[in-house]
């Protein structure tokens, strides 16, 4: 029995679907493990998976934007910035995370503000000093990061140069410029929500 070219083409399509099952199955399992570290929100709907066989192409599970309006009126946020002008802040309450407030600084590691944010971007430089630490931004953050580690702690800076190993660093979640783009800050709340 002679094997024509069709015949062949039917054995590698096969052959081919066969590997993608077997990756997709390895992927679903793979994420679904992942996905039950995500702390924010308990319900982690998403949209349908699709597997074009023939042109080998998985698409990507997309959160569902439902979960995602759950995450943004379920999340509070916390800038600390001595920068009462700081425009992420009304830009993040036009995205739709409601929660997000702005405060010039703290007095104690307790204040009612950190205690109830889930994530809190603070500015190195300008903060801190009610409670005279001595590396302002950084060695509130590190307060922080210590007594609440179940908090997200973001560090972010004008400053384009400064202390690269700094502890605070570190144990923060995230760092990034103060210049980002609004979406970068948002990215940056979804990232730290799923660790």
């Amino acid at each position: 029995m002679g094997f024509d070219l069709d015949n062949s083409e039917k054995i590698a399509s096969l052959i081919a679907s066969a590997i993608a099952i077997g990756g997709f199955i390895f992927y679903k399992w793979r994420n679904d493990k992942s996905d039950a570290s995500f702390p924010h929100p308990t319900n982690t709907n998403t949209q349908n998976i699709t597997l074009n066989v023939g042109q080998g192409l998985i698409d990507e599970p997309k959160v569902d934007q439902a979960n995602i309006a759950t995450i943004k009126n379920e999340t509070s946020i916390l800038f600390i910035d001595d920068d009462k002008g700081f425009k992420i802040v009304g830009i993040l309450k036009k995205m739709g995370w409601l929660q997000t407030k702005l405060i010039k600084d703290v007095q104690s590691i307790d204040d009612p503000n950190i205690l109830s944010a889930n994530v809190l971007f603070i500015d190195i430089q300008g903060v801190g000093r009610q409670m005279q630490l001595k590396d302002e931004g950084l060695g509130l953050a590190l307060a922080i990061k210590r007594r609440y580690r179940d908090k997200k702690v973001i560090i972010y800076s004008a400053q384009e140069e400064g202390k690269r190993f700094d502890e605070a660093l570190q144990e923060a979640d995230y760092s990034l410029p103060k210049n980002a783009e609004p979406i970068r800050f948002e990215e940056t709340i979804l990232k730290v929500l799923k660790k």
